[in-house]
């Protein structure tokens, strides 16, 4: 197992058209008011964390698989907040994959929600294997 990686805080915030979009795009009642729980996996997106999934994943020649997505919150999402988001990334060797854990807290570090994203690394070598058979 590698080191766990440290990213952020970040300062992120919820973009009510880009919730709403997200909403629409996921099946979420749009009617409902409310931001998807769902709604922070858009924050996991950020450059620093695909760049650090990027180098991990060129280490192990492999690909990374979504496997699972868990959302927990003790708040909801509130648009007129803004947020730190600190994420914390580890590559697992059995099976292999990459961990990814995010704490979302206010700005005076009031725990809102944790997030764990698993990404299985399948090797790429078997991926282009399949695709030319």
């Amino acid at each position: 197992m590698t080191a766990e990686q440290a990213i952020g805080p970040l300062r992120v915030r919820v973009d009510p058209a880009r919730a709403e979009a997200f909403a629409r795009e996921t099946g979420f009642p749009a009617a409902s008011g409310r931001t998807p729980l769902s709604y922070a996996a858009i924050w996991l997106t950020e450059p620093r964390l695909r760049e650090a999934i990027a180098r991990l994943c060129a280490e192990t020649d492999s690909v990374p698989l979504h496997e699972t997505q868990r959302f927990e919150y003790e708040a909801p999402l509130r648009a007129d907040l803004d947020y730190a988001l600190s994420i914390s990334i580890r590559r697992e060797e059995a099976p292999p994959r990459l961990a990814i854990g995010a704490r979302l807290a206010t700005l005076d570090d009031v725990t809102v929600g944790r997030f764990e994203t698993l990404l299985r690394l399948a090797p790429r070598a078997a991926l282009q294997g399949k695709a030319e058979g």
